[in-house]
């Protein structure tokens, strides 16, 4: 069996799970994704993600049937749920809409162009918190909540030099917010937080590898440039030199 599940406004489905667990690497794996696909297109999907473990027996199933890995990530949990009150200059406070601006430019400058283009944070709206210093968006972390805990998936800039206090004083602000435990993922390319994060008195698992199968074909659309065009329609006309203009008053 497969399971697929669809949020409200995204253009992606996710693997909920496949069973039994045992099977997962037998090839009958490859007709079953290939149906949740084909159910996936039928929902208005254009990709299709699932993650598991790096060493998962169904992994080479995946790829047989069309699954490429975006990115890699560490889940962190974090067992102290109240960590010690540290100085931070700016403060963390709910994204507001008057934010999306701010949050997209740092979102694009940060998160390699494969993710972008498997995940499309664009036209879905950020549910967490940003971190704000001297009126400028440095972090945000988006928050998925169920019954079991709080899943937080943080965007941070390079440029921040105390990531430890930056993250700490996150975590008090989300435990006060839900009281739930508290999951933390990690990606590739913001792997210098994980020391940060284990200061947190947190234990990780197995690394995850996260993929995606594209369900559209990509069509390169000519950009259209209205400066170029009226430039192209004008044409250029030679003109008299100014040393010529010059000797013609004398």
């Amino acid at each position: 069996m497969g399971q697929i599940y669809m949020h409200i406004g995204e253009e992606a489905t996710r693997l909920g799970f496949l069973a039994p667990s045992q099977a997962a690497g037998n090839p009958a794996v490859i007709a079953l994704l290939d149906h949740l696909a084909w159910e996936s297109c039928n929902r208005g999907a254009f990709r299709f993600l699932a993650e598991m473990d790096e060493d998962e027996k169904a992994f080479e199933c995946f790829r047989m049937a069309g699954f490429s890995v975006y990115t890699r990530q560490q889940i962190w949990k974090i067992q102290n749920s109240n960590p010690a009150t540290s100085d931070l200059q700016g403060e963390w406070r709910p994204l507001q809409s008057l934010d999306t601006r701010e949050l997209q430019n740092l979102y694009h400058s940060i998160v390699p162009p494969l993710v972008q283009g498997a995940e499309g944070l664009d036209k879905r709206i950020v549910q967490g918190l940003g971190y704000k210093l001297n009126g400028e968006l440095l972090a945000f972390v988006e928050m998925i909540s169920g019954p079991n805990g709080v899943y937080l998936i943080p965007v941070v800039h390079p440029n921040m030099r105390e990531p430890h206090a930056l993250l700490s004083s996150m975590v008090k602000k989300v435990n006060i917010q839900t009281g739930k435990t508290i999951f933390m993922a990690v990606r590739d390319y913001q792997s210098w937080l994980n020391s940060a994060i284990e200061d947190l008195n947190a234990e990780t698992s197995a690394r995850k590898v996260l993929l995606v199968k594209h369900l559209v074909r990509r069509q390169k659309v000519e950009a259209l440039n209205p400066i170029r065009k009226v430039l192209e329609a004008h044409g250029t006309e030679p003109s008299a030199t100014i040393v010529q203009h010059i000797r013609r008053k004398k």
